[in-house]
């Protein structure tokens, strides 16, 4: 059955790397009804997180990262963040416990929405270049500090992570080994397990996580970088996640909804990382074109998230599912 993803007002402006593909999202969206029984179907899952997972899975399985349609990739990726960020608001809001992020508003803006794809334009850029200056590319990507880089990222988003699961909303329980990740970077630099990993890709990234830990020839030194930069990132993460912003009143579906698309996004930061990192220590060009189309989806993928968790406008709606009946 063709499924439609019917999509309400959401920020988009023309003319840049990312391009509209209703067809892309219409498949994406009948291979999730496809494959999901009735009773765990949600948009919410389903754009959140199945589909940017299905697109990181081919982006780390294609032989030619930089010949896939990323313009469309982008575009879906745009969609998941900016109305997960929406989502998010709404449920942080009705919680009755995050009153500074329900009163502030930001209303999307053509310039902000430039910044966002102008950035994707120069990793895509990357993922196309010759060897060299794509290897800088990803070396500079893992130790950026504005925006992020990508261990900064996954540092945040693991002490996120872990915050949430820790301190679940009273009454409700998180399941348990959700997530485990170790003590310090240290104890083993971008590496954490899922009670249920979702990327396929991520299983081949073990390796990489495995040399990092035992300080393999050029993994040695990337390791003692890596370490301090994720260790601040988790601390940072967990402090803003238990006090700027905190999951107390959630209900048991928001709860767990949360978790979901929070551990799926973990799971792709980690496998894009760990392909910059491979990239990195062994001069793999195929590792690092395709961590950086990742990159590329990875920025907007956030920048969007940003922008909805801050559009505090009135009338603010998600998509919905609608069946082809042509």
């Amino acid at each position: 059955m063709a499924v439609h993803a019917e999509l309400p007002d959401h920020p988009y402006f023309p003319g840049t790397v990312m391009t509209l593909d209703p067809t892309l999202l219409d498949e994406l969206a009948s291979d999730y009804i496809a494959r999901t029984s009735p009773s765990t179907r949600a948009m919410t899952r389903f754009l959140f997180g199945d589909a940017p997972v299905d697109l990181f899975d081919r982006i780390f399985s294609s032989s030619d990262p930089a010949s896939l349609p990323t313009g469309g990739y982008l575009w879906v990726f745009h969609l998941s963040g900016y109305f997960g960020g929406v989502w998010l608001r709404d449920e942080l809001a009705r919680s009755g416990h995050n009153e500074a992020i329900a009163g502030f508003s930001v209303t999307p803006s053509e310039a902000a929405f430039s910044d966002e794809t102008a950035r994707a334009a120069r990793a895509l850029s990357a993922a196309a270049a010759e060897r060299d200056e794509l290897l800088a590319y990803c070396e500079a990507t893992l130790f950026a500090t504005d925006p992020p880089g990508l261990v900064d990222t996954f540092g945040y988003n693991e002490g996120y992570l872990l915050q949430i699961v820790d301190a679940p909303p009273e009454g409700l329980a998180t399941p348990p080994r959700f997530v485990t990740c170790p003590a310090s970077a240290a104890d083993g630099p971008l590496t954490c397990t899922y009670a249920t990993s979702r990327l396929q890709s991520l299983a081949s990234s073990a390796e990489v996580s495995a040399a990092l830990v035992r300080g393999d020839g050029a993994y040695r030194e990337l390791a003692e970088r890596i370490a301090p930069v994720q260790d601040a990132g988790v601390a940072r993460g967990r402090t803003v996640w238990d006090g700027m912003l905190n999951v107390a009143g959630f209900s048991q579906e928001a709860y767990e909804q949360l978790l979901d698309i929070s551990s799926a996004f973990l799971e792709t930061v980690q496998a894009t990382v760990l392909a910059a990192v491979r990239a990195v220590a062994e001069r793999d060009e195929l590792a690092g074109r395709r961590a950086a189309v990742a990159d590329a989806c990875m920025g907007v993928w956030l920048t969007s998230y940003l922008v909805g968790i801050t559009d505090g406008r009135p009338g603010r709606a998600l998509p919905t599912f609608s069946d082809d009946q042509e």
